[in-house]
């Protein structure tokens, strides 16, 4: 009896452990489908779940990326009086390789128009193999030979987008025309192109000022977003205490042909230029002077402007060549006969670019400066003679040319309204 008794109570429990483990059981089962459940959300939901890393399989995992294919790149210029065949041997290519190369390009580059100080550049694989040639001759002008899939090279012009857009150039003159569109952020070289449409009306050597005021419409053209050069100037202003107002509009006529005018239609073009160079300084005016070589007192009967060795100088009007050679004293020099009696003379130049009898036309380049003949340094002399005396050429008025005709004026006006509302419009000038 007292065993049955001590069991009674050991029966009793065991239901209830049973019915314990029963509830665990429930509970565990319970907790695993919550986890399958907790796994089904999206890990977008959860920002927890999303940052945790799954565990991945050694065998899973990606492989490590390949090593990067390395080259060796050689760049140089190609050199005076040097030929692409032998600049592509200083780059230590093979005979096989150069004619292919140069084969590659055939129909693509325009080989005579190859020039010193174009760039050439090749890259090699670590093997040694030809890669890459590139030869660039500016930002626009680029051929490229490459080794196509099937080991043949291929070569093509690089494509380069090119756009144009109009933009107004304005700045006060301190120093020089040169260092004022510097300070400007724009290419001095604009200067040229300045002096180029405003040659007739302002002597960028002996008018300019302090103070002067300047303002340009231009194109700009870029190639792939950067500035590659100015094209054409659409409308140009001088304002100077020396020249007063001068301002100067682009036209094409009906009949196609272009110059440049003023607000009235007034042609900007005279017979004569006011200077035989787009850009350079008056070293010596008309007059009596002290001969730097000889080393007296006499008539020095013209303008010396000094300039580079190599600076172009244009016939300031059209005329014949009755000289080009040395001349004495004069060095290496050209005599310009004109229409209107009037002869013009070059001197000490360093090449020349006309021969005697030829007919040349106003701002063709006749010669280049140079120091030749009685000379002490690079400089150009220019005189100017009618009826055998000689005249002071910053003296010289000439007529203007034809304006635009009368029937063609209300087409003038049209195309030069907005020329003018952008180039007059309110700018901050620096």
């Amino acid at each position: 009896m007292q065993n049955r008794a001590d069991d009674l109570p050991r029966r009793r429990r065991l239901p209830a452990v049973l019915a314990g483990l029963g509830f665990l059981s429930i509970l565990a089962v319970a907790l695993v489908g919550a986890a399958g459940r907790i796994r089904a959300v999206p890990p977008e939901a959860n920002p927890e779940i999303a940052q945790a890393e799954p565990a991945v399989a050694p065998s899973a995992r990606a492989a490590p990326a390949a090593e990067p294919v390395r080259f060796t790149t050689v760049a140089v210029r190609l050199q005076k009086n040097q030929t692409l065949n032998q600049a592509l041997f200083s780059l230590r290519l093979a005979a096989a390789e150069v004619n292919q190369v140069v084969d590659a390009l055939r129909g693509h580059f325009p080989f005579r128009k190859a020039r010193p100080g174009d760039q050439l550049r090749i890259e090699r694989t670590a093997d040694g193999d030809l890669h890459r040639f590139s030869y660039r001759q500016g930002a626009a002008d680029e051929w490229i030979v490459e080794r196509a899939p099937d080991g043949t090279l291929e070569g093509t012009k690089r494509p380069v987008e090119l756009t144009t857009e109009v933009a107004r150039v304005a700045v006060t003159i301190e120093s020089s025309l040169y260092e004022s569109l510097a300070r400007a952020e724009e290419d001095p070289g604009l200067a040229v192109l300045a002096a180029d449409v405003l040659a007739w009306d302002v002597d960028f050597y002996q008018d300019v000022r302090n103070g002067d005021r300047m303002r340009i419409l231009v194109e700009k053209v870029y190639a792939d977003g950067k500035l590659l050069r100015y094209g054409e100037v659409l409308a140009a202003e001088y304002d100077g205490s020396a020249t007063g107002r001068k301002r100067l509009f682009r036209y094409t006529d009906p009949a196609g042909q272009t110059s440049y005018f003023d607000d009235e239609g007034n042609s900007a073009r005279r017979g004569f230029l006011k200077s035989p160079l787009k850009y350079a300084h008056v070293t010596s005016t008309f007059g009596m002077r002290r001969h730097p070589v000889l080393g007296y007192t006499r008539a020095h009967e013209g303008v010396d402007y000094g300039a580079p060795v190599g600076t172009p100088i244009w016939a300031v009007g059209d005329g014949s060549v009755r000289q080009a050679g040395w001349n004495g004293g004069c060095g290496k020099s050209v005599i310009l006969r004109h229409r209107n009696g009037l002869e013009t003379i070059y001197c000490h130049m360093s090449q020349i670019s006309v021969s005697a009898g030829k007919q040349v036309s106003q701002k063709q380049i006749i010669g280049y400066v140079g120091t030749t003949g009685l000379s002490t340094g690079p400089h150009l002399h220019y005189a100017v003679k009618r009826g055998g005396r000689y005249m002071n050429p910053m003296q010289i008025q000439v007529p203007r040319e034809a304006p635009v005709q009368a029937a063609w004026l209300p087409d003038y006006r049209e195309k030069i309204a907005p020329l003018r509302a952008q180039l007059t419009g309110p700018v901050a000038l620096n």
